[in-house]
């Protein structure tokens, strides 16, 4: 019977810390992949792991160094990737792991900006490695995607506006209110290491 017949049940203690275990893990390795932690995201592997996705297959070393943008990469233009649903079915020392998956990615296409939403299920097979679990495999079965707009045409937009909540910016002039321009967002990447340090230095402050 195939694994997702069964409905995933947790019968013990440990069942349930093996599966947050191994849902922090994937929810961890999109995470990395999305803002370019490659050291992070290195160890949620085994030394054989693959990866099948639309662009690649082969082995975890080669999506990796495939994974990192170019000096000259749109930062926007990255994909990332907003996950839902997690189930885990257990067996012995393997585990599969199944995540309903958002994928989004903004990038010109024909002239204009637009938005490539694709909506999979992340299918992780994980193997525990010295006690302490490991993805094995990834491979998304892919559902359906929709290409939008960033900005309809017959919208204007708000001059000088950032790049990372543009849209928001039209919406709020509407209502009345001023959108600040010195948030942490991707479009000035100085912007977020800065407010990730002064995260970093509460964080490692003792009271």
């Amino acid at each position: 019977m195939l694994f997702e017949q069964t409905r995933p049940q947790t019968h013990n203690a440990q069942e349930m810390l093996d599966k947050y275990q191994i849902t922090e893990l994937v929810h961890y390795e999109r995470y990395a992949r999305d803002y370019g932690l490659w050291d992070g995201m290195a160890t949620c592997y085994t030394a054989d792991a693959t990866i099948e996705i639309s662009w690649y297959k082969g082995p975890i070393k080669g999506f990796l160094e495939a994974s990192k943008p170019g000096p000259d990469a749109q930062t926007d233009s990255l994909p990332a990737h907003k996950m839902h649903e997690t189930l885990v079915w257990l067996n012995g020392n393997k585990a599969v792991a199944v995540v309903v998956t958002t994928m989004t990615g903004r990038t010109p296409v024909q002239g204009q900006t637009m938005d490539n939403l694709i909506y999979v299920r992340l299918v992780y097979s994980l193997k525990r490695v010295n006690g302490e679990w490991k993805i094995y495999s990834m491979t998304p079965v892919y559902e359906r995607d929709t290409l939008l707009p960033v900005t309809p045409k017959d919208i204007k937009p708000v001059e000088g506006a950032r790049d990372s909540y543009k849209n928001l910016a039209i919406v709020l002039k509407d209502l009345g209110a001023k959108t600040s321009d010195d948030l942490p967002g991707l479009d000035q990447p100085a912007s977020v290491q800065k407010f990730l340090n002064g995260v970093q230095d509460w964080f490692e402050k003792k009271e």
